[in-house]
């Protein structure tokens, strides 16, 4: 459900912004393109989980809480956008990023900002993303999803290049790999009726885009 709202949400942003006229770039179609890298430090904050089981005797294993996990983790991500308007513009972000306590993460984010003043000036600006992870280690079943929101600010370097500094808060939702209960190893697919572990985290990152 969440997913469908945010990709809803930024389909009607894009179909407006696009119908809107706009002075920035100067240069066609493909100066509304542009490229960046962007780092990050993530905090940790809280954990939840959720899960429903069926034992090996047929019986229901469940558990369902939280707990404060104050763990820090690094990202990378490259990122390629489009300037749909003065204002506004839609990017698609790829890297790697951490989550919790030894999660490692490939996320395809897609991201919409909204800037408070034209994009040729210094300004804040709001930003929404969203879209999955996958983990390295290839041993999860099915990919996590990831998404964020926050505010930032623009410091423009000159026409083309610009540093971005964002504060944002990071959720992501996952279906871990669950320790067997009765033995060793993992508990089979077969036997997951239930398992969802979210991950609460605040995000401090720095941005070029040139």
């Amino acid at each position: 459900m969440m997913r469908r709202k945010l990709l809803l949400i930024i389909a009607l942003i894009v179909a407006t912004s696009l119908s809107s006229e706009a002075r920035l770039p100067d240069g066609g179609f493909f100066r509304r393109f542009n490229l960046g890298v962007e780092w990050g430090y993530t905090q940790g904050l809280f954990q939840t989980w959720d899960y429903n089981i069926v034992s090996e005797e047929g019986y229901r294993i469940y558990d369902k809480d939280g707990e404060f996990l104050f763990h820090s983790n690094a990202s990378l991500a490259g990122q390629i956008g489009f300037l749909l308007n003065d204002y506004f513009v839609v990017a698609l972000y790829g890297g790697y990023a951490g989550m919790g306590n030894g999660r490692r993460l490939i996320p395809v984010q897609l991201r919409l900002s909204w800037f408070f003043d034209p994009l040729d000036e210094d300004g804040g600006f709001l930003f929404l993303q969203g879209g999955p992870a996958f983990h390295v280690r290839m041993q999860e079943p099915r990919p996590a999803w990831l998404f964020a929101s926050g505010f930032g600010y623009r410091l423009r370097l000159n026409y083309d290049c610009n540093l971005d500094f964002s504060l944002g808060v990071k959720y992501l939702i996952d279906h871990p790999l669950l320790p067997n209960p009765e033995g060793p190893g993992y508990v089979p697919t077969q036997q997951i009726r239930k398992n969802n572990a979210g991950y609460y985290a605040l995000d401090l990152s720095v941005g070029f885009n040139f």
